[in-house]
């Protein structure tokens, strides 16, 4: 359902077509910037009705009249981004996105990819409706509540089968439910080849280096680093649905390449990019953390200790993992030598994430392009950065695939202590 309505702006007057594609989501707020003045005008759509429009006015139109050059033109669409920049009849937004879709990702296992687009939305819909549930279950796991935590989720997953409060089953439980809430922002096959690998390298560690895997795994545990990594990864999976809006077109990028450039139609206020810039931060802080166990298990592959390195090209050899937990994340990634664990490359713009994370940065509503500014520059800035909403937004979902991957590294270090260790 497309909706094509004249919105004449509150503040200069000028008329814009506006296309609208209904998404699923009951509520939808949308927003553009009127090219004539650069006004905010917001459409607020809810159960597929207009329910609310903001610094604009509609204006009676003759359909014969739609595409006129003396009216701007946009495409609206929240789940997709926006590619038209002129008005064609029947290239809606939603049949533009097909004709995006890569050839080679037209169908996935046999499955259309906008049908496994609209499965995820509806995912998303779903717990994105209750996603403070989602917060306050994840906090009662790190209590000493065990049976507490057992109930509610197994009320919130509606399982009939009840589990044992033995540790392992518990930890089951925690990952199911985790499993399960953020399945819409995963690529399912790609989760499950990343973490079957996880058991087979412990247990082959356990097999060749059990002394010093041992020694590894009571040094995280004794110093109170794993708990307290998982207790923040766990922070993240219901704060990931307070960007679910921004995050939508980011996720249907994963069936068409190189389309990082185009806008979103959500309402980007700036307390919404400043939520955005937050969660970037520390998904970045605690991906470069879950790194000090990818390294420790790196160490003991190559080398049969936890805190044996190698030298980098630009120093010398670190003598313990604490050493390493202390570098920065671009120096992090050089003592990986040889890494059993494939980190996505898209990952590691310093550049962006010093300038959001420690310096200056701009966010234009208009062009939605931030200006990232990662140099210390004293009165100038010239040396700049720049990068679109939506590119940034994509980056934020492959960080939050990559905190998932590693999370389950944490989920099998606890297994490995519940059936291995306390035996």
């Amino acid at each position: 359902m497309n909706i094509n309505t004249i919105l004449a702006c509150a503040t200069c007057e000028a008329e814009t077509h506006c296309r609208i594609g209904m998404s699923n989501r009951k509520f939808q707020p949308l927003s553009f910037l009127c090219e004539g003045c650069g006004g905010a005008i917001e459409i607020d759509i809810k159960d597929m009705v207009g329910s609310g429009l903001r610094n604009a006015v509609e204006v009676q139109f003759e359909r014969d009249s739609l595409g006129e050059h003396d009216r701007f033109f946009i495409d609206l669409h929240l789940d997709f981004p926006i590619w038209s920049t002129t008005y064609v009849m029947g290239k809606t937004p939603y049949f533009v996105a097909i004709e995006m879709v890569d050839k080679d990702k037209t169908f996935i296992n046999g499955i259309p990819a906008v049908e496994i687009f609209r499965i995820r939305l509806d995912i998303l819909n779903h717990f994105g409706e209750k996603f403070n549930e989602v917060k306050q279950l994840l906090k009662l796991y790190p209590k000493n509540n065990k049976e507490l935590f057992r109930k509610k989720a197994i009320e919130f997953l509606k399982e009939e089968h009840s589990p044992s409060l033995a540790p392992q089953d518990i930890n089951l439980l925690l990952y199911t439910v985790l499993s399960r809430v953020s399945l819409a922002f995963l690529e399912e096959e790609t989760v499950k080849e990343v973490t079957s690998g996880y058991p087979q390298i412990i247990m082959q560690l356990a097999q060749t280096h059990r002394e010093k895997l041992d020694e590894f795994y009571n040094y995280i545990k004794e110093t109170g680093f794993l708990d307290g990594l998982q207790r923040d990864c766990l922070s993240l999976y219901g704060r990931i649905f307070e960007l679910e809006l921004y995050l939508r077109p980011a996720i249907f990028l994963d069936f068409c390449t190189g389309q990082e450039g185009k806008k979103s139609s959500a309402k980007i206020s700036k307390l919404g990019f400043e939520s955005c810039k937050d969660m970037y931060k520390d998904l970045s802080e605690i991906v470069g953390r879950q790194l000090a166990l990818v390294a420790g298990i790196n160490n003991l592959i190559h080398r049969g200790d936890h805190n044996s390195f190698l030298p980098s090209k630009d120093g010398p050899a670190l003598s313990s993992l604490d050493k390493f937990a202390n570098k920065v994340l671009s120096e992090k990634l050089k003592y990986l030598d040889e890494c059993w664990y494939k980190l996505d490359e898209g990952l590691w713009n310093t550049d962006i994430r010093n300038s959001i994370a420690h310096y200056t940065f701009e966010y234009n509503e208009l062009t939605q392009i931030i200006t990232c500014y990662p140099s210390k520059e004293g009165l100038r800035q010239e040396n700049k950065i720049e990068i679109n909403f939506l590119s940034f937004m994509r980056t934020i979902l492959i960080q939050f695939r990559e905190m998932h991957y590693l999370h389950h590294l944490i989920k099998a270090l606890y297994y490995y202590e519940y059936l291995i260790l306390s035996k």
